[in-house]
């Protein structure tokens, strides 16, 4: 049994509308609910809350540090806090990160997401929630020149596509070829993370073919997935930190709830038993670190 996390920044669930939803422009099935559709295609699904009970937009640092420690940063730092976590939050990703929960748990646990030294290594380095989170558990980086050309690790875009424009070393690959790279792991590991967030940094700053084309690769990758995993031993969990790309007619966060999706012999146990972003990190931990609930 291992489970495996799918993590789109900015993805909420929109509405029904083509026109303002490039999820329901594309026909999504997978991801028919962040389309306001309801057929879950086999999927146990519920909405959670991304305010977390504070006033304003929800943002990626409070987000995502809630997401994955299960602390609600948000109330913490008292507003809502944008970008990377900084010295408020970073104390929380230190103390009650996922990864060194799970650790602890005896669980084995790992990012498929690539690192560049250049990143990792600047002066001023801008690390991301994930990253930190990582990093308190004492984990190691999977690093782009060395397992992601050796197939054990993917970019935060999976195709490859970024990394060429910036010039550096490329494996292109398509979706099923990403989720080989993720079954993979996920055979050899208690828990998976990966780590998608061009679904928000194109909704902020995409016309409307690149918010399609995201919204088209997101729902790729979970179907390729589901077809790599065997879904009578893995979970695969589904969820987002804030709204964005689910309304294409502006570049701002919105208010709308995030999707909870999970697949396998857990899914409805795991759906009665996250009910909001801070409950999350403590369910991953008892699934992955041996406590799981029992299957329905």
């Amino acid at each position: 049994m291992a489970v495996l996390l799918l993590f789109f920044d900015g993805v909420g669930v929109g509405r029904d509308d083509p026109d303002e939803n490039p999820f329901a422009a594309i026909g999504a099935r997978r991801l028919g609910a962040v389309a306001g559709r309801p057929d879950r295609d086999g999927a146990a699904f519920t909405e959670l809350d991304p305010t977390l009970g504070v006033p304003g937009l929800p943002q990626s640092a409070t987000g995502q540090t809630t997401l994955l420690t299960g602390v609600n940063a948000a109330r913490h730092a008292g507003r809502h806090m944008v970008g990377v976590p900084g010295p408020t939050l970073r104390p929380l990703l230190e103390r009650e990160s996922l990864f060194r929960k799970l650790v602890r748990a005896g669980a084995t646990a790992t990012s498929a997401n690539a690192y560049t030294r250049q990143h990792l290594e600047a002066r001023r380095p801008r690390l991301s929630a994930s990253t930190q989170a990582i990093r308190a558990a004492g984990l190691p980086f999977r690093m782009w020149d060395d397992q992601g050309l050796r197939g054990s690790a993917l970019f935060h875009d999976y195709t490859g596509e970024w990394m060429e424009r910036l010039g550096l070393p490329v494996v292109r690959r398509d979706a099923a070829g990403a989720a080989d790279v993720l079954g993979r792991l996920l055979d050899e590991h208690d828990f998976v993370f990966y780590e998608y967030f061009l679904t928000d940094l194109v909704a902020h700053r995409g016309d409307r073919q690149g918010k399609l084309e995201q919204a088209r690769r997101a729902e790729a990758l979970v179907d390729a997935v589901l077809a790599r995993i065997d879904r009578g031993r893995h979970d695969l969990i589904v969820t987002s930190d804030h709204g964005n790309l689910e309304e294409s007619h502006h570049p701002r966060h919105t208010l709308n709830p995030v999707p909870l999706l999970v697949w396998g012999p857990h899914a409805a146990s795991l759906v009665r038993e996250i009910r909001a972003l801070t409950d999350v990190t403590p369910a991953l931990v008892a699934l992955a670190g041996g406590g799981a609930p029992t299957p329905v």
